[in-house]
């Protein structure tokens, strides 16, 4: 709880200092527009035995986005996001077999952004911090911290998106893992996999998010006075 509590105010002394930039640079430029953002999760763990999107989370923070050209901008993050698993009994196929992963991370992403009239591309990084999580199953009933989750999440981000009006947007984007979130525990037989892919990301267990992110951005004065979108 400590190492929780540290890392949180971390992450708060990070956020006020965005913002602390954001009311400076607003003063004297027009690049910069904070965007407040939530969302909903559709989540797999692509490492497990199930297959699908079949756990539901939700998602929201604060972004900060950097001008660099015309169409083209960066844009730091700071969100909450709901990650894991979910499989359900299914009685009529005779299945009574459930499992359910709940995954809380507070997660900082940066990714890089281009526009083209209304629709917007994005593709960046994220560092994500392992709050907490629960996990059980039919078999086991809760065995939460039996096979501890690695406290760090490193993913990729890709996303496409639509400003539906002048200040609100809303954006598909893919967030997956590139290292496993917890390892193959020793003498573990893993499962075989048929395509290229999947035999590439076979270490262990991996995050695999799709979200639905609706924004909305905050311009300064002098970035409504001169009209520059991003």
């Amino acid at each position: 709880m400590v190492e929780i509590r540290i890392w949180v105010n971390k992450v708060w002394y990070i956020f006020l200092f965005c913002i602390a930039i954001f009311s400076i640079k607003s003063q004297e430029i027009s690049k910069f527009t904070l965007k407040p953002a939530l969302g909903i999760t559709a989540c797999q763990v692509h490492g497990d035995k199930y297959d699908g999107y079949n756990k539901l989370g939700l998602t929201g923070g604060l972004y900060l986005n950097a001008l660099l050209k015309k169409k083209h901008s960066l844009e730091f993050g700071i969100v909450y996001i709901q990650k894991g698993a979910r499989h359900n009994q299914n009685p009529s196929k005779f299945d009574y077999s459930y499992y359910i992963l709940r995954l809380n991370y507070i997660e900082i992403p940066l990714n890089y952004r281009w526009q083209h009239n209304k629709f917007f591309y994005t593709a960046g990084l994220s560092y994500g911090y392992l709050i907490n999580y629960y996990e059980a199953s039919s078999d086991l009933g809760n065995f939460t911290g039996l096979y501890p989750f690695e406290r760090s999440e490193y993913s990729f981000n890709i996303g496409l998106g639509m400003m539906i009006k002048p200040q609100i947007g809303v954006e598909v984007r893919m967030n997956n893992s590139y290292l496993t979130v917890r390892p193959w525990p020793k003498g573990f037989v893993q499962p075989y996999y048929n395509n290229l892919f999947a035999k590439t990301f076979s270490k262990g267990s991996y995050n695999n998010i799709m979200e639905v992110v609706l924004s909305y951005k905050i311009k300064s004065r002098k970035s409504r006075e001169s009209k520059e979108e991003i």
